[in-house]
């Protein structure tokens, strides 16, 4: 008879909280999503033209360096002497095999905004509550806010570009990268700007002036803390994803070694 009423009991006890368990989890996936729906937003607003220029142009370079450093090496490595360099018919086609067979697909993965995208809603979805994000784009959709875009994306591509820059991994005129060069310039020339000193733009753009201006102790403050998270964590992150591409293209540029071995031969053969 206690048994049976134990379980009557616990059976009754099930019926009462499972429901409650339940509708808990399922406003939490709501929520989840909420979030990551209001991140979306936020990262939709911004123009990604200028990194992701940058970006293909930094691995363009990387990849030229690269396969020029390599076929070098294999070349010293088969005995064909100091002839064996750019210019030379056989080099020229083993370079063009290399890009071809690990460059071009990458390339073209970096030139969709697919990839920054899923980086800035990454970002947003974690550091903020669905509610701030939509602040956040709501602000944007402003003629403010899309000021205050054009700088915030001027920004990250120039950063991009330099982190680069500085530490000598980016040459302005390194011969075969041309076109990427001339696309960013052509892309930064439509995006500059405006040349307004900060008392100006302040005035001219109020609402773009108050969504940094405010305490960042306040929980209603998002401007301090979404720039904050684009000047650092943010572009680390887009930062690590291109050198990221850079490694997987220098593992399959080595694995090529057997392919480029042919014109290798074949130029010490003639000369």
């Amino acid at each position: 008879m206690q048994m049976w009423m134990r379980r009557l009991a616990g059976a009754l006890l099930a019926a009462v909280l499972l429901p409650g368990v339940t509708l808990a989890a399922k406003t939490k996936a709501e929520e989840n999503a909420d979030r990551r729906a209001a991140a979306e937003r936020v990262a939709k607003s911004h123009d990604e033209a200028l990194i992701i220029g940058a970006a293909r142009l930094i691995t363009k370079q990387l990849s030229l360096n690269l396969a020029r450093e390599l076929l070098a090496g294999w070349g010293k490595e088969a005995g064909v002497g100091a002839g064996w360099k750019e210019g030379v018919p056989e080099w020229t086609e083993a370079e063009a095999l290399l890009l071809k067979e690990t460059v071009e697909a990458p390339m073209a993965l970096l030139a969709r905004d697919t990839w920054v995208k899923e980086i800035r809603t990454e970002y947003v979805a974690t550091t903020f509550a669905g509610e701030d994000s939509d602040t956040i784009a709501t602000h944007f959709a402003s003629e403010s806010g899309k000021a205050q875009l054009a700088m915030m994306d001027w920004f990250m591509g120039e950063t991009t570009l330099f982190n680069y820059t500085y530490t000598g991994r980016f040459k302005y005129d390194l011969k075969g990268a041309e076109a990427e060069l001339k696309a960013l310039q052509k892309a930064a020339e439509a995006r500059i700007p405006e040349k307004d000193n900060e008392l100006q733009f302040s005035t001219k753009y109020r609402e773009a002036f108050q969504f940094v201006a405010c305490s960042p102790e306040s929980r209603y403050c998002v401007g301090p803390r979404y720039v904050k998270l684009i000047a650092l964590p943010l572009q680390g992150a887009i930062i690590r994803h291109i050198d990221a591409v850079g490694m997987q293209i220098k593992a399959a540029m080595e694995a090529q070694r057997d392919a480029v071995r042919p014109f290798i031969d074949a130029y010490k053969a003639r000369s």
